[in-house]
Formats: C-alpha cells, sequence, structure tokens
C-alpha cells in the first residue's frame, strides 16, 4: 500500500484508516468473511481507530471486530463487543454505524438461541435501519437485518410476520450491487427452506449459487450450495443433496465461515437417514452438535434429528430422551417453531408405543398455542395428525 511509504503522521493514519476500512469490507466479500486477509485488515483497522483517538472511528472499529468474532463463531466475545460498542455509540455517533450495531446484534442473539434479545434490537434499530448508507452497505445491511429478522419471526412461530419482513428485505435489493440479489436469493431461499417450502428453496438457493460464482462471492456460494443440496435432499434428489452439501460444508470451513454450519450439518445427516446409512447419520450428527458449541439455535433441530436416528435403530428410550431435551430447549428459547417440530416426532413415537393419549395431548397443547401460520407444513401436518387421532388412535408410520 502507497500510504506505507508516507512519513508516520496523525494524517497519514486518518487516510490509511478509510482505506484499510473499504478493504476489509471487499476482502470479507472476496476472500471470505473468516479469511486471514479479511482478519489481517480488520486487526489494523482497529490500531489505527485506536490510535486515532476519535470515537466514531473507535466504535467503527469495534463493530468490524464484532462481526469478524460472529463469522468465527466466537459468538460470546462478538456480543460482549458489540454490546460495549453500542454503549459507547450513545455519546455521539452517526445512525450508519449504529444501524450496523443492532443489525449485528440482531445476527448474534439469533445465533445464541437469544430470540427475544434479537426482537428487542431490531425493534431498536427500525428507527436507523432506514439510514442510506445503511441501505446501500457492501454487505447489503437492509438485506441482512430484514433477512435474519424474518428468520427470527419463524422461530417464534409468527410466520406471517417472517413472509412481511421478507418482502421488506426484497424490497432493499440494490440490483446495481451484485452482491444483493446472491444474499437475498441465499436468504429467502433459507426461509424457505425452514418453512419446509422445498422447490421454492431450491430455486432461490439455485439463483443465489449462479450468482455468487460468477461473480465470485465465496461466502454466499458456499451456503448457497449448502442450501441447494438441503432442498435437493428433501425433494428426493438424495445423493445429489448429500454431494452438494458436503461439499459447501468444506467451502465453509475453507473460507473460515463457521456461523450456520450446523444447520447444514444436520441436515446432512437427515439426508444420510433417507440414504438408509445410519451409522453415518449418528456420526455427522454429532459433528453437528459439536461443531460450535456457542451456537445453539439449531442444537433442537438437531436433538430431534438425532432422536429419529436412535429410533431407526430401536432405542426409543434414548429417542423419548433427545425428542424432550429438543423440546426443552426449543421451549427456553421461544422457538415455537422447533417445539412444533420436535412435538411432532415426539407424539409419533409415543403413538407407535401405544401411548395414543399422551401423544394427542402433547401435540394438541403445541398446536393450541399458534395463531397464524396455519397454511405452513408444519401446522398443517399437526392438524392432520390431530383429525386422524381424534378419529381412531392407531399406530402411524413416522413422517
Amino acid at each position: 500500500m502507497l500510504l506505507t511509504l508516507l512519513p508516520e503522521s496523525s494524517k497519514r493514519d486518518v487516510l490509511e484508516l478509510e482505506v484499510r476500512k473499504e478493504l476489509a469490507f471487499m476482502l470479507l466479500m472476496t476472500r471470505g468473511w473468516g479469511s486471514p486477509e479479511a482478519v489481517d485488515a480488520a486487526a489494523r483497522v482497529r490500531v489505527l481507530a485506536e490510535r486515532s483517538g476519535n470515537l466514531q472511528q473507535l466504535v467503527s472499529s469495534m463493530a468490524i471486530r464484532s462481526f469478524h468474532a460472529f463469522i468465527a463463531g466466537h459468538l460470546t466475545a462478538a456480543n460482549a463487543l458489540a454490546d460495549e460498542a453500542l454503549e459507547l455509540a450513545q455519546r455521539d455517533v452517526d445512525s450508519f454505524i449504529v444501524a450496523h450495531l443492532h443489525m449485528i446484534e440482531v445476527l448474534v442473539r439469533f445465533y445464541r438461541g437469544d430470540l427475544a434479545g434479537a426482537e428487542k434490537h431490531f425493534a431498536a434499530g427500525l428507527k436507523f435501519f432506514g439510514d442510506a448508507d445503511f441501505s446501500q452497505a457492501h454487505l447489503g445491511g437492509g438485506i441482512a437485518i430484514h433477512g435474519w429478522a424474518s428468520f427470527n419471526a419463524w422461530m417464534l412461530g409468527s410466520a406471517h410476520v417472517a413472509r412481511e419482513r421478507l418482502a421488506k428485505m426484497k424490497a432493499a435489493v440494490n440490483l446495481a450491487n451484485p452482491h444483493d440479489p446472491a444474499l437475498s436469493d441465499s436468504i429467502a431461499g433459507r426461509l424457505h427452506f425452514y418453512m419446509r417450502e422445498n422447490e421454492s428453496a431450491e430455486a432461490f438457493a439455485a439463483r443465489a449459487l449462479e450468482q455468487s460464482e460468477k461473480h465470485r462471492f465465496p461466502n454466499e456460494a458456499a451456503s448457497s450450495r449448502c442450501l441447494l443440496g438441503e432442498a435437493r435432499a428433501q425433494l428426493g434428489r438424495t445423493a445429489e443433496g448429500i454431494a452438494l452439501m458436503s461439499q459447501g460444508i468444506d467451502a465453509l470451513v475453507q473460507v473460515g465461515s463457521v456461523i450456520g454450519a450446523p444447520l447444514s450439518i444436520t441436515s446432512l445427516a437427515a439426508a444420510q437417514i433417507r440414504a438408509g446409512t445410519i451409522g453415518d447419520a449418528l456420526q455427522t450428527v454429532g459433528h453437528a452438535l459439536n461443531f460450535n458449541p456457542e451456537e445453539s439455535v439449531h442444537v433442537p433441530e438437531t436433538l430431534r434429528i438425532r432422536g429419529e436416528i436412535r429410533v431407526k435403530q430401536g432405542e426409543l428410550n434414548l429417542a423419548d430422551e433427545d425428542f424432550r431435551n429438543s423440546i426443552a430447549l426449543a421451549r427456553s428459547m421461544g422457538a415455537k417453531a422447533w417445539e412444533l417440530r420436535t412435538t411432532m416426532s415426539l407424539a409419533r413415537l409415543l403413538s407407535d408405543i401405544g401411548r395414543f393419549e399422551e401423544a394427542r395431548g402433547v401435540l394438541s397443547a403445541i398446536y393450541g398455542c399458534f395463531t397464524e401460520g396455519f397454511d405452513t407444513a408444519d401446522l398443517k401436518d399437526a392438524k392432520a395428525l390431530l383429525d386422524e387421532w381424534s378419529l381412531s388412535p392407531v399406530s402411524h408410520d413416522r413422517g
């Protein structure tokens, strides 16, 4: 960098800081969010920001460091940095930086399973998310915040709110920035996958992967490849799905993007169950549980999948334990979507062993907690089971 040839001075540091910040963002997109180059660039930004004595530059640097910690899966550290930066930002920091800090808080708290905390920061940040610089930022701030807020709403059991937020995310896309459509399609595909709308998930994932590979966005390419594999496995193209997921997970690790990988690893285990390779599935689900202990939000689904594996192995007591642990964790998060899905697994198990009244009771209790989203796959399946069981208490095949 030519700036380093200039004599050391505060003026040179200010110039270098601005250049380094832009470089850090570019490296995030082109080398990978957790790549050594991006991490090194962020470290230099920190040094220059602290040297400047400028509060705004310092808070901005802390936001970048928090984001890197988040991507690396160090959620406790990311949370602490974001909290500290937001506290400092109360003094006098522009809305662009405050918007990013609330966005980071939403992302970090979502993956930690603090869904209520994520909602709190989404609400607090709404007055800042309209900032023009934030909505048009390189990494698609307006897209990311509404996208992850849609995930959070779905987890909380509010499918209608999730769809509303997804619509706002799509409205934030700047077609002049090729990164925006790739990110938007990737997020849309993930929400559709959560909702078990697998045809839509596949379409969005395929488009996101094509755009990401065309423009060389390694993070989006890796996550879109995972998502495409997950959707295709659910649609019956199991072998192809397993191959795509395996490639995508490896690519995520290579670019240092740890966050979110446990769900794709869990989906790989689910696909291996369909392929009949139960031993592989059990090993994979163990990998998902141990991959990053700080990431909690998908653990209820991972425990559910392990329970389904144990049903296949005839270990019904262990399966029952996994399902009940999944439900307890989901309940502690307020993750009604996960609680419903696992309760269906538990109810089927109870029905299979002749405990029909208990099966009906646990499923009707969680079904009664929902006030919207009755057109979604899980709620329709739950209603179908309850309707069927109300007519005849017979054993049913597992879904």
